[in-house]
């Protein structure tokens, strides 16, 4: 199953109706063209005809270029209908989209996503009291766009009466398209047995998600004012993913995940110059997602469903992944990774109660401060976690796994800031802020793990067409009664097979503690200079704990090879008919005995722990790490205006950190920025920036080095109601660096060892990241008559980069590319209300890197070219 086929089967396709993926004919193209040329001369010919007959129209407003620009164009407005004790002004958008887009299209859907049909661009009504005496309200506002298959709908309603209440809604529904292909994509090689691209990103998906937001103020100039709020956002539709296990299977998951949210407060403005806030808030969370695998693309050779995953490799033991090329669907080799079925469900679920107590207040003179303390204790509970695995992988001899268990997880967090102003002279104030940050959250999941085993081969068996065996703790003295444990219904082992239950309780909890003050002094050396400095100190202490306790690991004997030996203090040494293995397995060396905490069960198996006695895994840190970091930063800065026309503002910090809590965290960091504004005219304006931050945490095997640096500029132009033009640049240079640790077993580049001490990973190198991104824009409106508008953009964007690629054959991607949309619009007005307008976008992305690297199995071009025409009149009554 691609992509395509699971908006499809679900029902919800790209917007506007046309399966991701689908390219439009020529013969389709050919005549949108022809409509679009033909409907344009028609309403060339009735603007002539209406402009000879119809005098001129009163005030001309700002309105969008498309509902893709935010340029501007004038129409004439309507100045609405009295009725009764209302104004009532009206507008209505409506049209046609005509998307032409070649090319990769699932880019186009995840960049874009505007497709083909009919759209309501806006849609407004206002309502006003003339002499704010309503019946039941004053003003009433409700405007809406993007309905008909737009990516973005909203919806907004603002009610009101003078004095009593104030009311507003919000209704927004985001599609969200993802299926950039080189997502978490696989790369396989050309050299596979057979090479197999992965042309969709295994992590895409096709989300909908509807938000909600209702809020109603009472009595809004009274002293004591409520409000109530109430907000429910629901995140849902078909996505797929992956899951890591010898194989990569494609799941389709059916998501849904629901917020919901309750707001209760109050003001309290009895006090002079002082309001005092009280806030309640609720928020309550479920995840409901289910995962399965339906891409059972292949059969075995009696005709089951099977799935080989992503990434089955075509080496040994599976160098013929596909056994009979003649059938349909194609015959798997049976001792290849791969699954049968996959599922897993499940259900967390949040409460997040918050309280919060704030002020603002003026009351001392020349000093004004505000403030907040907020409490809050949320819980997050899975129950019904479950997780169920029908499958091979080679290397421990699995047939299966199940896995569940409750988790629980606390966050209790305490927030609190203060900040105050006071203005010791005219020219010389001081300001002070304090924020206090404390939260925690710890966590415990009791662990159920089963992995199941193979029985005995028979004739032709071996793989995936092999029995599971079904034994428990409770049957196995039954099922395999004596030595040497390999009845017909036993479990396989070997000396790498995993255990065959698992039952754990682990532990973790990870909290912060964060003090900051920050105080600056400004000074107004003359009424065009004015200098601030100042001082940031924060101590910050976070601490971490992760442990993981046997409850009952139980390691069944059976399989070929095993030996009986004398575990319990005897002169031999073996590993009892394969039950010695994996934590419990007899040293090499020295004690011929179990490891600690193992045990011999009467029934031939072997336990560690047990729910009385906990047993510490083997890679357990059971002290909690405490680190402690102290951050001192000073600030300075100034404002300078040499003339009315000129303002320069510059920002400067410095900063130092006695620890870091990452790798990536700075130890010193230095931030410069330089803002310039310069209006020579009332209808020019020219305006500057300079921004630049360096980090740093070069002590030895560490070696990060990062910087970000934006420089722009922008220029506007209006020197007649006829002609306006702005443009700008910006350029913005990304560069990072770290000593990394990995394992890349067999990597012909990379072949230094780690030097980090402690570390895992075998192999170690200095990555590096840059980027270097130049935007630009510019827009053009032009009233050459007084009822035609029209207008040129454009915005480009160019990337290159580059990384340190661990895969040699992976693609550059987003590294290397150029995104440019140019755009025009020419609008008419009509008649008094009544325009017309054409618009045209033009996308334009292509990949200037590396696409496809040698050796890499060929994936499809990332590039997408196009144009979207939209056909829209405009009323106002």
């Amino acid at each position: 199953m691609n992509f395509s086929d699971l908006q499809r089967s679900n029902g919800d396709s790209a917007a506007g109706g046309e399966p991701l993926g689908t390219l439009a004919s020529e013969t389709a193209s050919r005549t949108r063209y022809c409509t679009f040329v033909l409907t344009l001369a028609l309403t060339l010919l009735g603007v002539s005809s209406t402009e000879a007959q119809t005098p001129p129209q009163a005030q001309a407003t700002t309105q969008a270029v498309s509902p893709t620009t935010t340029s501007k164009q004038t129409v004439d407005e309507s100045t609405g209908k009295t009725s009764g004790n209302y104004n009532i002004q009206q507008t209505v958008e409506f049209g046609y989209r005509d998307s032409m887009i070649g090319g990769n299209l699932n880019n186009y859907n995840t960049f874009e996503n505007l497709n083909s049909g009919v759209r309501l661009f806006d849609y407004t009504v206002d309502m006003r009291s003339i002499d704010h005496r309503g019946i039941l309200f004053d003003d009433l506002s409700f405007s809406n766009f993007g309905y008909g298959g737009d990516p973005n709908d909203v919806s907004r309603l603002r009610v009101s009466k003078n004095k009593w209440y104030d009311f507003r809604a919000l209704y927004r529904r985001d599609k969200n398209i993802w299926n950039y292909n080189l997502l978490a994509n696989p790369l396989n090689p050309a050299s596979f047995n057979p090479a197999t691209p992965i042309i969709n990103s295994p992590h895409a998906l096709d989300l909908s998600r509807r938000m909600q937001d209702y809020d109603l103020t009472l009595f809004p100039e009274s002293q004591l004012r409520f409000r109530l709020g109430y907000s429910r956002n629901v995140n849902s539709g078909p996505a797929f993913t992956t899951v890591e296990g010898g194989t990569e299977p494609l799941l389709t998951d059916n998501a849904r995940e629901t917020t919901i949210a309750y707001r209760m407060g109050m003001d309290y403005r009895g006090i002079s110059k002082t309001t005092l806030s009280f806030d309640e808030m609720l928020t309550y969370s479920k995840v409901d997602n289910i995962e399965t695998d339906n891409n059972l693309t292949y059969q075995l050779s009696n005709g089951t469903p099977a799935d080989l995953g992503l990434v089955f490799t075509g080496t040994s033991p599976c160098a013929k992944p596909i056994s009979n090329a003649a059938t349909n669907p194609l015959t798997a080799t049976a001792n290849c990774n791969g699954y049968l079925s996959y599922s897993q469900a499940q259900n967390p679920r949040s409460t997040f109660p918050t309280e919060r107590f704030s002020f603002q207040s003026t009351y001392i003179k020349n000093f004004s401060m505000t403030g907040s303390a907020s409490y809050s204790s949320g819980n997050n509970t899975v129950t019904g976690f479950n997780e169920a695995i029908d499958g091979w992988a080679t290397r421990t001899v699995t047939r299966g796994s199940t896995t569940g268990g409750p988790a629980e997880a606390k966050r209790v967090s305490v927030n609190a800031n203060w900040s105050g102003d006071y203005q010791l002279t005219d020219k010389l104030n001081i300001v002070d802020e304090f924020r206090y940050d404390n939260w925690r959250i710890p966590s415990m999941w009791a662990t159920t793990e089963t992995n199941l085993f193979a029985t005995l081969p028979g004739a032709g068996q071996s793989g995936l067409l092999l029995p599971i065996s079904t034994v428990t703790p409770d049957t196995f003295a039954t099922v395999c009664p004596t030595a040497p444990y390999n009845g017909p219904l036993c479990p396989q082992h070997n000396s790498s097979s995993l255990s065959d239950v698992t039952n754990e309780l682990v532990s973790q909890f990870l909290g912060q503690n964060i003090r900051s003050n920050t105080i600056e002094l400004k000074y107004d050396i003359t009424p065009r200079i004015s200098v601030y400095g100042g001082y940031v100190y924060t101590a910050r202490t976070t601490a971490d704990f992760s442990a993981t306790f046997d409850t009952g690991e139980i390691y069944f004997p059976g399989g070929a090879g095993g030996t009986a030996g004398f575990l319990q203090g005897g002169a031999a040494k073996g590993n009892y008919y394969n039950a010695a293995r994996a934590d419990c397995a007899v040293p090499a060396t020295g004690s011929t005995t179990l490891p600690a905490g193992c045990t011999l069960n009467a029934n031939g198996s072997i336990q560690e722990g047990s729910p009385t006695n906990l047993v510490p895994d083997a890679t357990n840190d059971t002290v909690r790490n405490i680190y402690k970091i102290h951050e001192n930063v000073a600030l300075v800065g100034a404002t300078v205006r040499p003339t009315d026309q000129l303002r320069i503002n510059a920002d400067l910090m410095f900063g130092y950190n006695d620890n870091s809590f990452t790798r990536i965290s700075p130890r010193q960091l230095q931030s410069y920025k330089v803002q310039v504004r310069y209006t020579p005219t009332p209808w020019a304006g020219v305006s500057g920036s300079v921004d630049i931050h360096e980090n740093r945490d070069n002590v030895s095997m560490v070696n990060n080095l990062e910087h970000g640096r934006s420089y722009g500029f922008v220029t506007t132009l209006a020197p007649n109601p006829k002609l306006f033009v702005d443009f700008g640049f910006n350029y913005m240079d990304i560069f990072t660096q770290t000593y990394i640790c990995f394992a890349d077993t067999g990597s012909a580049i990379f072949t230094a060892l780690c030097s980090i001490p402690g570390a895992s990973s075998p192999l170690g190198t200095l990555s590096s990241y840059s980027s270097n991104d130049y935007y630009a824009y510019s827009d053009v409106m032009w009233k050459p008559y007084k009822r035609v508008t029209a207008i040129l953009g454009y915005t480009g964007t160019i990337v290159r980069g580059n990384t340190t690629f661990l895969n040699p054959m992976t693609p550059t991607g987003t590294l290397d590319f150029n995104y440019v949309k140019p755009l025009a619009s020419l609008a008419f007005d009509i008649y008094k209300g009544l325009s017309y307008k054409t618009a045209w976008n033009y996308y334009g992305y292509n990949d200037k890197g590396v696409a496809n690297p040698a050796g890499l199995a060929t994936l499809p071009s990332q590039d997408f070219n196009g144009s979207n025409v939209t056909f829209s009149f405009r009323y106002a009554f």
